[in-house]
């Protein structure tokens, strides 16, 4: 004996039906007023019979269900059980292996609670919402993936920004990058000819002597314009794996002092002339002088000529007890001056733009807009360059000076943008008209130099690109030993173009210094008129590769944000089909099934 249980499940209610079937021999063994197996189908109308009647007792027995919709439901139920049991009586016999015993023997029908959800209406549910969420998730993916771009630049604006606690600020505050200062310097060979004999100079290239450098920002103060006030503090330790030599190394050098002070006396009266010479004779002072390099770089040395200048009118003689290039500058707040530069809150295209050095925006030093504070402070630029210049303002030479784009190259792993110092920074009127505020005095000397005297206490002092690289030959051919090359003594800066972020920096530079002959002077009576090249450094700065990644990234983000919203809303898509054609193929089978049962009840009318 089998038992073949079903149930039905309603809005409401649930009905299970239970079924006893048994095999063909043991309804003949047991019961032997069934019909055999093999009658023909007018045999089984009496079973036919009884299992409506039992049909219609069981319907009977749900009459007590309230809801006249619920008791349809469940007579409409038993029928359709009542016609597949009819079918398999009516069956062939070759065909079939057993017989129903039995019409439906149980109809159990029990409410359930309202409140909860029935599963067969959930699973009917989860296309109509798939379809809903995925239509919001769509609209909501492609308006993010046309906005991000302008939301992300927004962002990114406000972190290049020198606003306090931004990216920039912070790294604008204690830059991360290291920093290298490399000091080379030109040994004088043959001091003793140049003075005696009017020699050409043969020089020697000693160093680089390495130094460490770190920049602090202090006394900060912003403003309502959008600009902020501080100093510089720079810090410079010395690295001697770095170098070649220590500072102990010997060097010829210039006696810059005392050079410095003939070239100030050249227009004196020849009284004045002759007393000069007697003091000088006095104390000693030479024209050529033996340092050590810590003595030429940081530390100075002590000449008499100072001493006695500190006797004289105020410019006459440089205000300092001691001679080196960077005397007095380590972790000094005052050197480098007050700068005043723009922030980048109020418009990114302005970002670290200087507006005034030392309270003022046009300077003494040269005339006209060659006098003018303009151009970057050097460590930063506002993004989105595009293949131009840039330009930055130098304090060192109280100048600005403007770099032309180069070439495209990749740093750290970054694609950048080389901007390079060109011939037309130290270029004279006649190869570049628009220096011609930078020709003292109206004198413009050959293309190579630019001269900063009016910067340096009236010094004599000119500034090159080292070796006299892209100079007129007329410097070169003055002296002997230097070779211009220029993997070794090009001036540039990286920039990653997008956020001007600095990769890598050569700033490269070389002082030089103009002696005139005087007959009346005897230091410099029997030298030629020269521009004497006598050191020259390199500030160089480069980025890690870690930094690299993390700019490669951002640069990558709007590109990798797009295309994620972008492939979102294509599922969501895709989500939405598919919730369609689920939704169109149910209710295509509903119509189907309504048409089946319509044509069922005609015939079973027609067969009553």
């Amino acid at each position: 004996m089998f038992i073949f249980a079903s149930s039905v499940r309603h809005p409401r209610y649930e009905v299970k039906m239970a079924s006893e079937i048994c095999d063909v021999d043991d309804a003949v063994k047991d019961n032997s007023s069934y019909p055999s197996s093999t009658s023909t189908s007018d045999s089984h109308m009496p079973l036919i019979e009884d299992h409506r009647s039992e049909t219609a007792t069981t319907s009977t027995q749900i009459h007590d269900l309230t809801d006249e919709p619920d008791r349809e439901f469940v007579t409409q139920l038993l029928l359709k059980r009542s016609r597949v049991l009819k079918y398999w009586r009516s069956a062939p016999s070759s065909t079939r292996s057993f017989v129903t015993r039995g019409a439906v023997a149980l109809a159990e029908v029990t409410q359930r609670p309202e409140t909860k959800p029935s599963r067969r209406r959930m699973g009917r549910s989860w296309p109509r919402c798939c379809a809903i969420s995925g239509l919001v998730t769509a609209v909501v993916c492609a308006i993010l993936a046309l906005t991000f771009p302008l939301l992300y630049h927004a962002i990114l604006n406000y972190e290049l920004s020198l606003q306090k606690g931004t990216m920039s600020y912070k790294m604008w505050e204690e830059p991360p990058v290291k920093m290298y200062i490399k000091f080379y310097f030109f040994n004088v060979t043959n001091s003793e000819d140049i003075v005696n004999n009017q020699a050409k100079p043969i020089l020697q290239q000693l160093g680089p002597y390495t130094f460490i450098e770190s920049h602090h920002r202090v006394n900060i103060q912003p403003h309502d314009n959008y600009t902020m006030t501080y100093q510089q503090r720079r810090v410079w330790h010395f690295v001697q794996e770095l170098s070649n030599g220590t500072l102990a190394d010997n060097i010829t050098a210039l006696n810059v002092p005392l050079a410095g002070a003939t070239y100030t006396l050249r227009f004196q009266p020849l009284w004045f002339k002759v007393g000069f010479n007697r003091i000088v004779k006095f104390l000693g002072s030479q024209l050529f002088v033996t340092k050590n390099a810590s003595e030429l770089i940081f530390d100075g040395y002590s000449d008499p000529l100072l001493e006695l200048g500190k006797r004289l009118p105020p410019g006459t003689f440089p205000p300092m007890d001691k001679f080196a290039w960077f005397y007095q500058r380590n972790n000094s707040d005052s050197y480098d001056g007050v700068f005043n530069i723009f922030t980048g809150a109020d418009h990114i295209s302005k970002m670290g733009e200087m507006d005034l050095w030392n309270y003022t925006s046009q300077t003494n030093f040269y005339e006209s807009y060659c006098g003018m504070v303009n151009g970057s402070f050097g460590e930063a630029w506002a993004p989105r360059r595009n293949k131009t210049n840039i330009s930055m303002y130098v304090t060192d030479i109280c100048r600005s000076i403007t770099l032309d784009y180069e070439k495209e190259v990749i740093d750290a792993g970054v694609p950048v943008y080389r901007f390079a110092a060109t011939e037309k920074v130290f270029a004279n009127a006649t190869v570049h008209p628009d220096n011609w505020c930078f020709c003292s005095g109206g004198v413009c000397n050959p293309s190579g130099v630019g001269n900063a005297s009016t910067c340096r206490f009236g010094a004599p002092l000119f500034i090159s690109y080292p070796h006299y690289y892209l100079a007129d030959p007329y410097y070169i051919d003055q002296v002997e030993g230097l070779r211009p090359e220029k993997d070794l003594h090009q001036f540039y800066v990286d920039l990653e173009p997008e956020m001007a972020v600095p990769t890598s920096v050569r700033a490269r530079l070389q002082i030089n210094f103009l002696i005139e002959p005087d007959i009346d002077i005897d230091a410099v009576r029997n030298l030629n008129r020269m521009f004497l090249p006598l050191i020259w450094f390199e500030l160089s700065a480069d980025l890690t590769p870690d930094l690299g990644f993390w700019v490669n990234l951002a640069n990558r983000v709007p590109v990798f944000g797009t295309a994620a919203f972008f492939g979102v809303l294509c599922l969501s898509l895709v989500a939405v089909a598919v919730s369609g054609v689920f939704l169109v193929k149910r209710r295509s089978r509903t119509h189907a099934i309504a048409s089946a049962d319509g044509s069922s009840k005609d015939s079973d009318t027609i067969d009553s």
